[in-house]
This record gives C-alpha cells, sequence and structure tokens, in this order.
C-alpha cells in the first residue's frame, strides 16, 4: 500500500513541490516590478515564496471573536484572537506602562513616524519582532483589540502609512474606551493611510492588505472594517460576533466614512445607495482568478456557531477550546491531523499551500464591576494555542517577565515563544503521538492557574479594598511568577523529553520537505533526518 505522501504525490504527478508550483497560474508569481496587491493572509490571494526553491503558496490567517455581557457566565465581556503569521517569526509578549511625553516629540511606527500623544496608556501586547505594531492587546482601561487581514478593491501602497497593526497598538495607547479607540484609529486612519509591507524581509515574501478589526471594552464591542482609507463601524451591545478574513458589515452600520457610498459609485462598484454593501462592493474576493472566500467564511461560522452553543455561559476556558480547533466533528475535520488539513482552521497550522501558523493567542477577559487591578486579565498563549498553554496578566502593576519580549525570526533557546514553538513543531512531526503528551501536562496547569486565579483575586480584591493597592499589586506578582517558573519547567522537560518520542514513534507527517526547508535555515533543532 502507498504512504499518504506517496499517494499524493502520484495524484500530483510528482512532488510535493511540483504540486504546489503548478497549482497557480504564472500569471501570478511577484515580480519587483509588479507585485499584486493581494500578497498573503487569504486563499484569494497568491504569493510567490522564493525561500523554498520556488514554492508558490497562498496563505490565511487569523480569527478574532467576542462575547458581550448577556452571553457569559459571569457577565464579563470576553475577546479573543488566534493571530496567524509566518512560522519562523517570533511574536513576542510586550507590556508598557502610562508614559507621558514631550510637546513636538513623535513616535517611529514600524514605517513612518507620526507626532506622539501626551499620554501614552499601560497596555500590553502581541507583538511582531520587527514591527511597531501589535496583533492583539489590551489597555488598562480594559480595551481590547484584535484585527484581521481583509482585501479591498483600494490600490495598494506600499511604505508611506501605517500598518493595521500599528492602528491597533496606537488605539490602545490612546483610548479609553472601545469607541474612543476607534476614533482614534479612524482619525490616522484617515490621515496617513495604511501602507506598507506586513512581512518581515528575508522571510515567505510581500504582504499587503486592509484591515477588519473587534474593539472591546467592559460594556460594549465594535466592529471597525477598513478599505484604503475607507470604513465602516457597527455597534455591539449584546450577543456574539466573528470576523474572519472577509467582510462582515454589509448594510447595517453604525458610523461610515463620509464618502463612503459616493466612492464605491464612482468606482462603478454599487449601482445606487439603495443597493449598496460594503462587504461585497469593496471586497475584491469575486474575480475570476480569486480564490473561492468560503474558506475564510467556514472559519467565522464556526467561531460564531461556538459562542452560540455555549450562549449564556461562555467562559474564558470556552473561548480557549474555540482557539484551539481545527473544526474537529464538522464536515470539513481534518482527514488525517491538524497539521496536515486541506484548508485553514481557528488554530492554524501551516503548510506549503498554507504557509501560516497560529503564532499567538488572547483571550481578553474585561470585568466591569471590578476595581481597575482587576478589571481586565490578559491570558496568553504563544505559538499553536493546541500545543500551548495560556498563561495569565495583569495591568496597574504586575510585571510580565523580561524574556517574553525576547525572540526573532532565528531559533533561541533563551525566547519563551521559541519554546512553545519548537515544541508545536514536535507535535507537528507525529500529531497523535506527541500532542496527547503535551496536553496530559497543559490540561492540568490551565485548570490549575483557574483555581488558584479565584483564591488569588479575592485576597487581592480585599487588599483594594483595605486601601493596600500595593499589596494587591504584590499577590498578583506571585501570582504571575509561580505560573511562569512552573510552565517555564514544563516547557523544558517536554523539549528534552518529546524528541525521545519521536524516536519511538518515528515521523508520520506529510510536509516533512516543507518542514526541514525553513527550519534548517532558522536553527530549529528536530529530530529530522
Amino acid at each position: 500500500m502507498p504512504t499518504r505522501r506517496e499517494f499524493l504525490e502520484k495524484m500530483a504527478g510528482g512532488t510535493l513541490a511540483a504540486a504546489v508550483a503548478c497549482s497557480l497560474p504564472q500569471r501570478h508569481l511577484l515580480r519587483a516590478s509588479n507585485r499584486p496587491r493581494f500578497a498573503s493572509a487569504i486563499f484569494g490571494s497568491q504569493r510567490t515564496v522564493t525561500s523554498l526553491a520556488g514554492l508558490r503558496t497562498t496563505a490565511v490567517g487569523c480569527d478574532t471573536w467576542v462575547t458581550l455581557p448577556d452571553a457569559t457566565a459571569d457577565h464579563s465581556v470576553l475577546l479573543a484572537k488566534n493571530s496567524d503569521r509566518p512560522p519562523m517569526e517570533a511574536q513576542v509578549l510586550v507590556k508598557f506602562p502610562r508614559q507621558r511625553h514631550a510637546p513636538g516629540e513623535v513616535v517611529k511606527c514600524t514605517y513612518i513616524e507620526i507626532p506622539q500623544a501626551a499620554e501614552t496608556y499601560e497596555h500590553i501586547g502581541s507583538k511582531l519582532w520587527w514591527a511597531y505594531g501589535y496583533e492583539e492587546g489590551m489597555n488598562e482601561y480594559g480595551v481590547a483589540i484584535g484585527n484581521e487581514a481583509v482585501f479591498s478593491k483600494e490600490p495598494a501602497r506600499w511604505g508611506d502609512g501605517l500598518l493595521g497593526m500599528d492602528l491597533l497598538r496606537l488605539g490602545l495607547e490612546r483610548g479609553k474606551t472601545a469607541y474612543e479607540a476607534m476614533r482614534v484609529m479612524i482619525d490616522l486612519l484617515e490621515r496617513y493611510g495604511q501602507s506598507g509591507d506586513c512581512e518581515h524581509a528575508g522571510e515567505w515574501g510581500h504582504a499587503n492588505y486592509d484591515n477588519s478589526y473587534i474593539l472591546a471594552d467592559p460594556r460594549e464591542a465594535w466592529v471597525f472594517e477598513t478599505a484604503g482609507r475607507y470604513w465602516a463601524a457597527k455597534r455591539i451591545e449584546r450577543g456574539v460576533y466573528s470576523i474572519s478574513n472577509i467582510y462582515s458589515i454589509e448594510q447595517d452600520w453604525n458610523e461610515a466614512h463620509p464618502r463612503l457610498v459616493e466612492h464605491a459609485t464612482e468606482m462603478g462598484w454599487t449601482q445606487s445607495v439603495k443597493d449598496f454593501n460594503f462587504a461585497r462592493d469593496y471586497g475584491d474576493y469575486w474575480r475570476k482568478d480569486s480564490k473561492n472566500p468560503g474558506n475564510m467564511q467556514i472559519r467565522r461560522n464556526m467561531t460564531l456557531s461556538c459562542l452560540r452553543r455555549d450562549f449564556s455561559h461562555v467562559t474564558p476556558a470556552s473561548m480557549m477550546a474555540i482557539s484551539r480547533s481545527h473544526l474537529e466533528g464538522t464536515i470539513v475535520a481534518p482527514r488525517w491531523t491538524p497539521p496536515e488539513t486541506f484548508w485553514p482552521t481557528p488554530c492554524m497550522h501551516d503548510t506549503p499551500q498554507s504557509p501560516y501558523h497560529s503564532a499567538a493567542s488572547m483571550v481578553a477577559h474585561l470585568r466591569a464591576d471590578m476595581p481597575a487591578l482587576l478589571r481586565q486579565v490578559y491570558w496568553a498563549s504563544f505559538s499553536n494555542p493546541c500545543c500551548n498553554v495560556f498563561k495569565p496578566f495583569y495591568l496597574h502593576g504586575p510585571a510580565v517577565p523580561a524574556s517574553y519580549a525576547m525572540g526573532t525570526s532565528a531559533y533561541s533557546e533563551d525566547s519563551p515563544w521559541w519554546w512553545a514553538n519548537r515544541l508545536k513543531l514536535l507535535c507537528d512531526l507525529n500529531y497523535r503521538a506527541v500532542n496527547p503528551s503535551v496536553r496530559r501536562v497543559f490540561d492540568q496547569t490551565e485548570p490549575w492557574e483557574m483555581s488558584r486565579q479565584q483564591g488569588v483575586e479575592a485576597e487581592a480584591l480585599r487588599e483594594v479594598k483595605a486601601g493596600r493597592v500595593s499589596g494587591g499589586i504584590a499577590l498578583l506578582q506571585q501570582f504571575i511568577n509561580e505560573n511562569c517558573e512552573r510552565i517555564g519547567k514544563e516547557y523544558r522537560t517536554l523539549n528534552q523529553s518529546l524528541p525521545e518520542t519521536l524516536a519511538a514513534d518515528d515521523t508520520d507527517y506529510l510536509y516533512t520537505d516543507y518542514l526541514k526547508a525553513w527550519t534548517s535555515q532558522r536553527g530549529v533543532p528536530l529530530p529530522l533526518h
């Protein structure tokens, strides 16, 4: 009997590399003089990867979902996101204090400088190691934001504006509510535009896209979707909502760019005000040579269906469970294992056809009835959440370990992000044999954290009510330190022991050539022979 690899290679008429290379038309190859706008992040876009023997690939990325107080068990707001990025790109966790800035000061964003605000708020964020902005984050007022790549008919710009990730961070730094943060982002979007390569030089290639966001605070959420400098926004006061790599707002916005409909009419994208539909008319998913946007809609439908299933009793733990989904139990479940799926899932594993993976995950727990110190909890996971563990962090004083901000696109034993990413790669090599060993460890750690969290927060609350805020901060800091110390030991143990498991069970992975190609370039120690 042929192996899975031999079968697929035979069906493709050659090697897996050839199968991927033959799957896209020649006209979609990137050229320096004629780069297409749609460079990555969705199946509707084509892109060349020159670092892996010329493989032409498509990438998809990110899901963000929110529950309002009527949908959660404790009447809080929960915002979650999986951030999908190139598999070698460290997405580190950083935290900055509230700061005052001198008149005339500027802030260096990824590609341009803009005037600095008089004051920026304390915040925590998941940061691409090379960029200014964040994929997801939360500030001291309980404002949390996650973004998605979306693709519009507006022309691309390269390097003379703000990345969508820059806008996200600037919103956290300058907004006290979800709405205020959104208005900050709108002002900056209209003034500077969104522009620039969203991937680091020397990695997969060029990526240029627009952005969709969910912004949440302890009382409400806003969906904010952009197309160049144009935008539409929708207020969410109850229930649940989800976004993926496809526009979600159609005709039901609360606020919009003043020329949103007029511009679409001038461009011939819609016939009249009555006919106008933002997602349909600004979205660029409908051309003959566009891929089917159903891949993105499937993920949005899945996260929404899970939220509706759990309606009225959603918790941080159930949001984490959604982040780990590979669409198991559905008609689009992986045929073999999650790392070998044929289409994107909320917990994304990279493949030659779709070389993005879930690089970091967030669950922001926003509680209006708590004092500032306890109002917001930021649960963070590095790399794919199905192979890793969430850890809670707090603002208004408690610190994040300095090592959590370490990491680049080269493997480092000193980087917690790389501890987690190597664990994910070891799982990929034989998911059936290795992932259960990982889950046996971390499925004990997360409940342990959550159980201890209740007692620590109750004690910290007593300290705050007694006027001893510093005592509450100390309790939370001790809690963070103990969690991170335990998890660090677990990562070291698993990274040492799992190669032995693989030696015993052998590698059972379809895309070993693809994996060897990029991990050898980045110095990742894996048992590949």
